[in-house]
């Protein structure tokens, strides 16, 4: 694998030479190019923690489709791409990666996908993604009912460095080490017999020549190994510091002032300064959940307001007091998606409160729940006296296991009733293992955001500028209102009476999970718990 990663990236490295030496307008230039390239891989984080995988649920056209983007674990590296189409008459399947700043126009060709053997409408293909960052792959489905397109973010991330196996270790460095002894040999004969009619003897002097060309051949052979030795240690680390993703530095200080309880989250890595702004997700610049550990018995969903580029503040609700862990879930302007944690220490609220200061209102769609137990089955939750959601669990849950998690708001009397537009959508769904190493914020569309949909979308269409104003407060693209296909999406694809996120549990252990509605201006939030096995 190292020899074909070192190849990926010698590929790689010429490519973004290429690209300098064509803008190359002075040193001040190249160096602004390097700090951007340096950005974008820097921010290649997933939008969500220890959950990579990306999940999509919508329509192609007018064939509905679930899709599985299972991004590659390193870049350059092939990202696995499964499409189920809901329709019969299907006669081909295409999947075109797009790189946020080189629209379609500098996208390769696509890959065809392949009907997966003993299937009769999942189809599969594998895509390479040479660059870190915010990219997106383009879906045709091509059948008896015409021609179908959807365009789903993907952020390409760099997660881990791919080791070699010491057998192949050892077996390359046996093959090595009798490709230099061969090479030494014929240097060795070279000079000493090349020279001779067939038959003759080498003179000793002739002889003494050859040893010292293996000699000298030995320095210089040895020589190589160092220098190249030295250029793949200087890789190595450039993938790792620069490439390899790690999480940014961000803290969250929670405090009273004038009688109110006020979460602060500050982002404070240096990259940050340099970051394209955010764009705001269904008019919210973040979503910042909160959960208390390590009961997991306390949930927020909170919308903080910018302060400054790097300071974002909201009033915290009626949520007791405790060790909390923070998720803040951001959209770029490049169509990256991320996910800051901090840990924060959360007081007791004050004995006497005043109203809310002037300059920090209350967001109308924060919304929390604090969980005293288990619910009485494991399948229904009561919302409140009026309401219950019921979970209408699937029969086995294992890790990564395509699935769809549908829920149900029922009333007193057992009917189902329709929730309203939360936040644009019919619900949101967020869920976390017990020792915090997956979380995830989940829509009926799918794992992407709003945000990232749309500037996937309207980049590859023509319609937004492929650049972003990197270090600025403010984005360049304004993202337009959803449009009635948007709204489609956002809704999911399930009954009007039901909730529907499609998902694959990454590990076996315990999930919480926390599913929210919207039912006559309320903001009900219902609240499960699932064992999924090995």
């Amino acid at each position: 694998m190292k020899g074909k990663d070192r190849g990926q990236r010698a590929e790689d490295r010429g490519q973004r030479t290429e690209v300098k030496s064509r803008k190359s307008e002075g040193v001040g230039r190249r160096a602004w190019l390097c700090v951007i390239l340096f950005v974008l891989a820097a921010f290649s984080a997933n939008a969500h923690v220890g959950s990579p995988n990306v999940f999509f649920e919508g329509v192609a056209g007018r064939y509905p489709v679930h899709v599985v983007i299972r991004p590659a674990e390193v870049i350059p590296g092939l990202a696995e791409i499964s499409v189920r189409v809901d329709a019969g008459g299907i006669e081909r399947v295409t999947a075109l990666p797009i790189k946020w700043n080189a629209g379609r126009k500098g996208a390769p060709p696509p890959d065809v996908a392949r009907l997966v053997p003993g299937e009769t409408n999942l189809y599969s293909a594998e895509l390479w993604f040479m660059e870190p960052g915010a990219q997106s792959v383009e879906l045709e489905v091509r059948g008896s009912a015409g021609t179908g397109q959807v365009t789903i973010p993907v952020d390409a991330i760099a997660r881990r460095v791919l080791g070699m196996p010491k057998a192949l270790g050892v077996a390359l460095l046996v093959l090595g080490c009798l490709l230099g002894a061969l090479l030494l040999s014929f240097i060795g004969a070279a000079v000493r017999e090349s020279m001779l009619e067939p038959g003759l003897v080498p003179a000793p002097r002739r002889r003494w020549c050859a040893r010292g060309a293996m000699v000298l051949g030995l320095v210089v052979i040895t020589l190589l190994l160092w220098g190249g030795k030295r250029w793949w240690d200087a890789e190595a680390a450039e993938y790792r510091n620069n490439r390899l993703y790690r999480p940014l530095d961000a803290t969250a200080v929670a405090q009273v002032e004038h009688g109110q309880r006020v979460l602060r989250l500050e982002i404070n890595d240096p990259l940050f300064a340099r970051s394209p702004p955010l764009v705001p997700d269904h008019g919210k610049l973040m979503h910042l959940f909160l959960v208390r550990e390590p009961a997991l018995d306390a949930f927020a969903h909170l919308h903080p307001i910018k302060r400054d580029r790097n300071r974002f503040e909201t009033v915290l609700p009626e949520i007791p007091a405790g060790a909390y862990r923070v998720y803040a879930d951001v959209t770029y302007e490049t169509g990256f998606s991320d996910t800051l944690t901090a840990k924060v220490d959360v007081p007791e609220p004050p004995a006497g409160r005043d109203p809310v200061p002037s300059g920090m209102p209350v967001d109308p769609d924060d919304s929390w729940r604090v969980w005293s137990g288990v619910s009485s089955t494991r399948n229904e939750c009561r919302l409140n006296a009026a309401y219950t959601m019921a979970w209408l669990t699937p029969e086995r849950i294992g890790p990564n296991r395509p699935l769809t998690l549908r829920f149900q708001v029922r009333d007193s009397d057992g009917r189902a009733v329709a929730p309203d537009p939360y936040l644009g959508m019919r619900g949101h769904l967020a869920l976390r293992n017990t020792d915090g190493s997956v979380f995830i914020h989940l829509h009926p569309g799918g794992s992407a955001s709003m945000a990232a949909m749309q500037l996937a979308v309207l980049r590859t269409e023509g319609k937004l500028p492929l650049k972003a104003a990197f270090g600025a407060d403010e984005p360049i693209c304004q993202l337009p209102v959803p449009s009635s296909g948007d709204e489609r999406w956002l809704g999911g694809m399930g009954s009007p009476e039901e909730i529907s996120f499609p998902y694959a549990f990454p590990k076996p252990g315990r999930y919480r999970l926390w599913t929210q509605v919207k039912i006559k201006g309320e903001i009900l939030t219902g609240v499960y718990e699932v064992e999924v096995g090995g």
